[in-house]
Parts: C-alpha cells; sequence; structure tokens
C-alpha cells in the first residue's frame, strides 16, 4: 500500500513532563505524508507554551489549537476538521516507534478494514511502579487476537470517513475509547498489528494510579450496564478474568457487610476472598516469577479492584442521568 495522506491526532491537558518527547517521536516518524494536530485543553503546567516552541519551529507539520473540554470533545472537533484519508491516534503521554505509523497503514489491506491497533510497550526510563503496572498490560496486548473490537487512542488508525460517522460520547471523561470502538467496529473491521509500537509513560504514583482506575470504575455502569450490555463480561483487552475478579471481589464485600446482620454469611465472604486472591495468582503468575513482582502485582490488583468498587458506587447515578438525556 502507497503512503496515504494521515492525521495524527493528539489531545493533551497538563502533561509537560512527555508531550516534548511525544512530539518528538512523531516528528521523527519513518514515514512522509502526514501532518499532527494537537489540541490542547488549556494547560497551566508550561504544556502549551512547550507545544507553541514546537509550532513555531515545525509550522508546516504541526497544528495547535486549544479546545475546552475533555477527550471525547476535542478528538470529536478535530476528526470534524481532518480531510485527509486516514486519522492516527496517540496520547501526549506516550513515544511512538519510528515504524509506527508505516506499520499501522499496513494493516489496511482490503476496503472491510476500517481501523488497525497496535502494541503499547512501556519505556525503560521509568520507576517500578510504572514498570509493573505496563508489564500487566502487556500481557493482555500480547494476547489479542488479529481482528479486535475495540482499541485504546493511544495507539490506533481509523478511515476517516468512518470516524466521522461515529462521534464520541461527550459524556464520558474516560473510558470514551471503549464505547467509541464498540462502535465503531460495526461498521466494519479493526486489526491488531503488533510491530506498530508505542511507549506508554503509566502512572507514576499509586495515588495517581488509584484515581486513573476510580475513573475507569465511575464509568463502567453507564458503559457496560446501559450502552453495551453484552460486553459485561470482558473482551481481549477487559478480559473473563478481570470481570471474575472484580464480580467475586463485590460479592465478597456485600457478603461481609451483610455479615454484621447475618452472621451465617461470614464464612461465605472469606471463602469468595480465598477465591479472589486466587484468581489474582493465576493471573499473576502468568506475568512472572519474580517474587518481588509478584508481590506488588498482587497489592496492584487490589487496590484496582477497590478503585474500581468504590467509582462503580459513584457511577450508578450516571445510568439514570443518562435515561433522563436521551
Amino acid at each position: 500500500m502507497k503512503e496515504p495522506w494521515v492525521t495524527v491526532l493528539v489531545t493533551v491537558r497538563n502533561s509537560k513532563d512527555t508531550i516534548e518527547k511525544c512530539v518528538k517521536s512523531l516528528l521523527n516518524l519513518n514515514y512522509k505524508n502526514y501532518k499532527i494536530f494537537v489540541t490542547d485543553a488549556f494547560s497551566t503546567d508550561g504544556t502549551y507554551e512547550t507545544l507553541e516552541k514546537l509550532r513555531k519551529k515545525y509550522p508546516r507539520k504541526i497544528l495547535l489549537e486549544r479546545i475546552e473540554g475533555n477527550i471525547a470533545k476535542a478528538h470529536n472537533y478535530m476528526i470534524k476538521k481532518v480531510k485527509t484519508p486516514f486519522i492516527a491516534m496517540t496520547d501526549a503521554d506516550c513515544v511512538v516507534d519510528k515504524n509506527w505509523l508505516k506499520n499501522l497503514i499496513s494493516g489496511f489491506t482490503s476496503s472491510d478494514i476500517i481501523a488497525a491497533a497496535g502494541y503499547c510497550s512501556t519505556p525503560k526510563e521509568v520507576n517500578y511502579l510504572q514498570r509493573l503496572i505496563g508489564l500487566e498490560l502487556e500481557h493482555r496486548f500480547k494476547n489479542f487476537p488479529e481482528f479486535i473490537s475495540r482499541a485504546p487512542t493511544m495507539n490506533l488508525c481509523v478511515r476517516t470517513k468512518y470516524a466521522k460517522k461515529v462521534k464520541f460520547d461527550e459524556r464520558l471523561e474516560v473510558a470514551q475509547e471503549t464505547d467509541w470502538g464498540y462502535r465503531l467496529t460495526k461498521l466494519g473491521k479493526m486489526r491488531y498489528v503488533p510491530k506498530a509500537k508505542v511507549y506508554h509513560y503509566h502512572r507514576a504514583t499509586l495515588k495517581k494510579y488509584f484515581i486513573q482506575q476510580f475513573k475507569y470504575g465511575k464509568y463502567m455502569p453507564l458503559i457496560y450496564l446501559k450502552k453495551h450490555k453484552g460486553r459485561i463480561t470482558g473482551d481481549h483487552i477487559s478480559t473473563l478474568s478481570i470481570f471474575f475478579q472484580l464480580f467475586f471481589f463485590d460479592l465478597m464485600l456485600a457478603f461481609f457487610i451483610l455479615s454484621i446482620f447475618f452472621r451465617i454469611l461470614l464464612l461465605p465472604s472469606i471463602l469468595l476472598l480465598v477465591f479472589v486472591i486466587l484468581l489474582f495468582f493465576s493471573e499473576i503468575f502468568n506475568i512472572t516469577k519474580n517474587p518481588r513482582e509478584i508481590i506488588t502485582l498482587f497489592f496492584i490488583y487490589f487496590l484496582r479492584v477497590i478503585a474500581w468498587t468504590i467509582g462503580i458506587t459513584f457511577g450508578l447515578p450516571k445510568i439514570f442521568e443518562a435515561c433522563l438525556s436521551d
């Protein structure tokens, strides 16, 4: 396939530590016909000033605008303006491989393939927590099938005419890519191209990781209980194992709370906790055999499922809000 024109979309807010690395990696792509479109959501940490310097240095390559609102709104705005036949997306906390775009485009081998997605790895210069978060995520990416139902916007390329047909849901502050991917792949196939790599800087502290996972949990009810009920038990990214971890943890928690009033439920809650722990370890042992990493991942899994549970509690009212607005 010849090199068609591609517009690479990047949305950003307060990512001063990574945005320059991201844009410079895009400027270094082994691909001729592309441009970079960045929207900044009025950053306050110097991100926009960094982008302005890059835009002035590469005015023919970089388009920069400021957009108020969330990622979904920014993507809708950019997609509406794009005129190239393909759109590629990455995140402000990612660095792309120099052959990233060429490899993504190579996935479009037939007209029924409307999107292509690639592999997400972790940069070498990260802390221990980031490396472990990346290790778990990479384990899932290594098991993707050839054709998938969705992909994160950190590593995605779409035929523009199809991207324009499916708007991002601007009610979603996070996981908007999950909903968008499910609706997009109703129009055609999305191919997984593992050699198309990006390197993602994961959350650097437990606090930031917990907040991220809490936000994911907050929008789970709207996505999986209202918009895409058939996807609740998982897919290639949110696997069946992850669904069981959350389901049995929440069931254990419910039984434990009820055991205050009904003592007979205390034993089932303890057995469910043991089962959740076994689920954690059964997956962790497939990822690593290093004792220190096993213990750290176990803690991360527990933190994650707690964050999701709290998030879901706060997110349930959003179903009723959505019903009223629809």
